[in-house]
């Protein structure tokens, strides 16, 4: 992972939390109406309700909604995990990368919506 860069980032955020993704894992971004009982929040990873405004469709047909989210085509290098967190969050968990002034966890989209998927299942 070391000296990665990426470009092509969607910024979102999930209630108050924040959250990116890689541009390419996103095929579609969809309203929520029309992925009703099969699209997973990124909320219920912080152990919130779900709710979202918009939806992100990965190439192979997951799903996760969020609450914003702006895309972002500048280039940002990509802030290694330390060993202690390559597990969290399902190990969608990519690094960090710095925008708007901030730190930002980038995740894959995939693997994020089959751990909200495990989240979910587990508050229920």
């Amino acid at each position: 992972m070391q000296g990665l860069r990426v470009s092509g980032i969607l910024l979102c955020h999930a209630g108050a939390h924040r959250i990116a993704f890689p541009a390419v894992d996103v095929a579609v971004i969809d309203a929520p109406g029309l992925h009703a009982g099969r699209s997973r929040s990124a909320r219920q990873a912080f152990g919130e309700p779900a709710g979202a405004s918009r939806v992100l469709l990965a190439p192979s047909g997951e799903t996760v909604g969020v609450d914003t989210l702006e895309i972002d085509a500048e280039l940002h290098r990509v802030l290694p995990l330390p060993p202690v967190l390559e597990r969290v969050a399902g190990g969608s968990l990519l690094g960090f990368i710095s925008a708007r002034g901030v730190l930002w966890p980038l995740v894959r989209l995939v693997e994020f919506e089959r751990y909200v998927a495990g989240a979910s299942r587990e508050a229920a």
